[in-house]
C-alpha cells in the first residue's frame, strides 16, 4: 500500500504541470504515453522478442501522423496499414496475429496523438476530460463497493457492477460540470457540456476495452513500470478513450 501511495503522489506531481499549463510539457507527456504505450501494448504479444526491432518504426509512424499534410494523410495511413499487413509475407517470424496487433496499435494511437494535438491548442478541455474521467472512476469504485450487487460483465471485469457504472456516470458528470464552470467561458460551452456527459460513460467503456485485452492475454497489468499501479496504459486507459471522444467532438463542432 505504501508503494502504491508513493507512486500515486509521484504520478500526480509529474502530470500536474502538463495538464495545468499545456504547451510543450503536455506535448512531452503525450510523447511519453505514445512511447510507453507502444511498448506495453506490443510486449504482451507472444513472440514479441522476434520482431521488437519494429517498435521504433511503429512509434515513429504514430508520431508522424500528426504532421502529415491533410491531402497526403489517406496515402500515409493506407500505406502504413498495407505495409504492416504484408509483414508475414516477407518475415517468417511475424505472424498474422502480430500484424493485427500492430495495426490496431497504429490506428488507435494515431487517433489519440492527433486528438492530443488538438487538445494542446486549447488545453483547458483536458481539465474537463480529466475531472470527468477520474471522477467517474472514483465514483464507480466507491459506489460499486458500497451498493454493487448486479454484475456488469463478469467475463471481462468480474468486480464491476451496474450500480458502480451508473454511480460513476453521475459522479463524473457532476464533478466535471461543477469544476468546469470556473473556466468554461474560455471554451465552447456545447463541447464542454458534451464532454461532461459523454466522458463518464466512455471512461467505463475504455476501462472494459483494455480489461478485455488483458484478460485475453491472461495478464493482470500491461507492465510494472509504475510500482503498485501496473503500467502506463493501466492508468490512462479511460483517459485515452476520452481523448478520442474529444477528437470526435472537435471535428464536429470546432473546425
Amino acid at each position: 500500500m505504501k508503494t502504491r501511495i508513493v507512486t500515486a503522489a509521484l504520478i500526480i506531481l509529474v502530470v500536474a504541470i502538463p495538464i495545468i499549463y499545456g504547451s510543450w510539457p503536455l506535448e512531452l507527456l503525450a510523447l511519453f504515453i505514445v512511447c510507453a504505450g507502444a511498448w506495453e501494448w506490443l510486449r504482451i504479444i507472444p513472440g514479441f522478442d522476434r520482431w521488437k526491432w519494429l517498435l521504433p518504426i511503429e512509434i515513429a509512424a504514430v508520431l508522424a501522423s500528426r504532421f502529415i499534410p491533410a491531402n497526403w494523410f489517406f496515402v500515409f495511413f493506407a500505406c502504413m496499414i498495407l505495409s504492416l499487413w504484408a509483414l508475414p509475407v516477407f518475415f517468417e517470424q511475424i505472424s498474422v496475429t502480430d500484424t493485427y496487433s500492430m495495426i490496431t496499435f497504429f490506428v488507435l494511437f494515431c487517433l489519440f496523438y492527433i486528438s492530443m494535438g488538438e487538445i494542446i491548442a486549447s488545453h483547458k478541455y483536458l481539465w474537463t476530460i480529466v475531472f470527468a474521467t477520474y471522477g467517474s472512476d472514483t465514483g464507480a469504485y466507491f459506489i460499486g463497493r458500497a451498493f454493487g450487487k448486479h454484475k456488469m460483465n463478469p467475463r471481462v471485469s468480474p468486480k464491476k457492477s451496474w450500480e458502480g457504472f451508473f454511480g460513476g456516470i453521475v459522479s463524473g458528470f457532476i464533478i466535471s460540470m461543477i469544476i468546469s464552470t470556473l473556466y468554461w467561458s474560455s471554451l465552447d460551452i456545447t463541447v464542454n457540456i458534451l464532454l461532461c456527459l459523454l466522458c463518464p460513460v466512455f471512461a467505463e467503456l475504455g476501462d472494459l476495452c483494455f480489461s478485455a485485452v488483458k484478460r485475453h492475454y491472461k495478464i493482470k497489468d500491461f507492465s510494472n513500470l509504475l510500482p503498485g499501479h501496473g503500467g502506463v496504459l493501466d492508468r490512462v486507459d479511460s483517459l485515452l478513450i476520452n481523448i478520442l471522444v474529444f477528437g470526435v467532438l472537435y471535428h464536429i463542432f470546432l473546425i
